[in-house]
């Protein structure tokens, strides 16, 4: 296999970071399989939860895709890399009534789509059922692109989401029992519950979304495999990698670093291998700084559809090796709908 990634030499914006060259070899592979199955294009995201702009990247429209948590704040389970943090960037709608205010209100400002998440309670589920019926008049009456994040469900809830007629459902899939267990607080579930909930969401005809979290496992790439040969079972809408985010987590968490991008990199190569022919991106959760530059250079390179918030020089370096950037204000979530 001729190596055009490294054709030449590495794009400027890495002239002082220490790159794998064999790694890069073995994700060109990637790059291979992606520009197979999905042609030239690759998707860059900037949903609305923050203004993001550097040099070669940024979305000249105002917001158009937000996040509501129906919990607020609150989580019950106050998982370890977690600690409801994730939570805080999203508008509050802790009841059906708020719900429906905020969608009419985002609705009147221009916002064209809309995630339902919240936190999770003591039996790793979010307690969506309450906001079906508000969830069924936002998409009839109002017309948004509607997602949901949710945890463990069962055959009622899926039944639930169906009738709301959600345009995807996005769940944390873990693959291992260790890190359900000691991460998010859940000793009495296991793999197969997650996996379980993934049959269940299938079955109900659901685009599902899929995420892994790499790394997290107190920092450490533990379970990420398993739980993508465990997705790639059920032929998801789309995949989304993010990785741990330390800073965000309880102080256990706070004082371990996060994988390596080359760490990061073959997991994205793996998941890349086990589902060819399904959408791959890079989540909005995933460090900042040197180590996050790496990592959108080498998924890029192992064939990622899409990155949200590139760093600076990625969408340029994508133009240099012939591919059609397309940026989006949505979540990355949504990359397998038409824009």
């Amino acid at each position: 296999m001729r190596l055009r990634i490294l054709e030449g030499h590495l794009p400027s914006f890495l002239e002082d970071l220490e790159v794998d060259e064999k790694l890069l070899r073995e994700l060109e592979e990637g790059f291979l399989i992606r520009e197979r199955n999905f042609g030239n294009k690759v998707f860059f995201h900037s949903p609305g939860f923050k203004h993001y702009e550097v040099e070669d990247f940024k979305v000249t429209t105002g917001p158009k895709f937000v996040d509501i948590s129906i919990t607020g704040r609150n989580c019950e389970l106050m998982c370890d890399h977690c600690a409801s943090k994730i939570l805080w960037h999203m508008i509050p709608a802790t009841t059906p009534e708020e719900l429906w205010k905020v969608a009419n209100d985002l609705k009147s400002k221009g916002i064209d789509g809309i995630l339902i998440s919240g936190g999770s309670d003591k039996d790793g589920r979010v307690p969506l059922d309450p906001f079906f019926d508000v969830m069924k008049r936002i998409k009839d009456e109002l017309g948004l692109l509607l997602t949901c994040h949710v945890g463990l469900v069962d055959e009622i809830q899926a039944k639930g989401l169906k009738e709301v007629g959600v345009d995807a459902v996005l769940l944390d899939i873990i693959g291992d029992d260790e890190t359900i267990a000691q991460v998010y607080k859940l000793p009495h579930r296991s793999v197969k519950d997650y996996k379980e909930s993934l049959r269940i969401l299938k079955d109900y005809g659901h685009n599902i979304v899929p995420h892994v979290i790499i790394g997290l496992h107190y920092g450490r790439v533990k379970g990420e495999y398993r739980a993508i040969d465990i997705i790639a079972e059920y032929e998801p809408a789309a995949l989304v990698l993010v990785v741990i985010m330390p800073y965000f987590g309880k102080a256990r968490f706070q004082l371990l670093p996060p994988p390596s991008a080359e760490e990061s990199a073959r997991v994205i190569l793996y998941a890349r291998r086990a589902i060819p022919n399904r959408p791959i991106v890079i989540g909005c959760a995933r460090p900042a700084g040197p180590e996050r530059v790496k990592l959108d250079f080498y998924a890029l390179v192992a064939g990622v559809n899409g990155i949200t918030f590139p760093a600076e020089g990625i969408v340029t370096y994508a133009k240099s090796l012939g591919l059609q950037p397309v940026v989006s204000p949505n979540c990355c979530s949504t990359v397998f709908m038409p824009l």
